[in-house]
């Protein structure tokens, strides 16, 4: 979503309070799925959805019964002002047991995992199963705070605006959560407390029928941090929350 598509929706709408609604979006990396076009795999250590992982070595991987949801080479970031909070070198992997499905309770940790390494010497693991494998796009728009703009535009404008900025798919890191139930940041620190004061999208990822995933009715998953902890590279203090129809 660009700033200029949402300033002309206001302007064609006459909607009055503009910098409220203007306030009420966030940028954040956008994340596309690229088609295949070959059967090659994406080259080890570069971004990708699905696949195997690209890890320092084969006892790194956190467990057959986890599947690897994405991979992010840190550096594709380089240039994006809303993650700069990420670090500049690395790899970023995201895993998830996919038969189990948490939601984020704090006796399922041992059901995802977030793995970092700066390692520059990777291997590709095969362990357990893989999602399909696609590479990556990065593009840099805004998102909205559902919450926020339903209280600033009647009800035909909030229907106007939702289908005019419809995605299909919402993959994205950084800025705000795409809601399906409530404002995930809020349920963070109501469910973890005062140190997601300040949260931090690591990662939200969207059911997919390109990928052939799906979390519970259709939902969305999100790993989250504390802004302090990712900035001191502690992923170990990331937590994740499910939200689905």
């Amino acid at each position: 979503m660009e700033l200029q598509s949402i300033k002309r929706f206001i302007d064609q709408h006459g909607l009055e309070q503009v910098n409220d609604i203007l306030a009420a979006f966030t940028k954040r990396v956008n994340l596309t799925l690229v088609p295949r076009t070959t059967r090659e795999e994406v080259a080890i250590g570069h971004s990708k959805f699905g696949g195997y992982p690209d890890l320092p070595s084969a006892s790194d991987h956190p467990g057959e019964n986890l599947t690897l949801l994405a991979q992010f080479r840190l550096s594709d970031f380089t240039g994006f002002e809303s993650v700069e909070a990420l670090p500049k070198e690395g790899v970023l992997s995201f895993f998830y047991d996919l038969d189990e499905q948490p939601w984020g309770d704090a006796d399922e940790r041992h059901l995802w995992r977030v793995l970092y390494t700066d390692a520059t010497a990777l291997v590709r693991v095969r362990v357990g199963e893989a999602l399909n494998e696609r590479a990556v796009a990065f593009e840099e728009g805004y998102a909205q705070n559902d919450h926020d703009l339903f209280d600033l535009m009647n009800e035909d404008e909030y229907s106007a605006f939702e289908e005019l900025f419809d995605e299909e798919e919402a993959h994205a890191v950084g800025g705000h959560p795409d809601e399906v139930q409530h404002d995930v940041f809020e349920e963070v620190e109501e469910t973890h407390g005062e140190r997601f004061s300040d949260p931090f999208l690591l990662f939200q990822m969207d059911s997919s029928d390109e990928l052939d995933i799906m979390f519970g009715d259709s939902g969305i998953l999100y790993f989250l941090i504390p802004t302090e902890a990712l900035r001191a590279k502690r992923f170990e203090e990331a937590e994740i929350i499910m939200q689905c129809y």
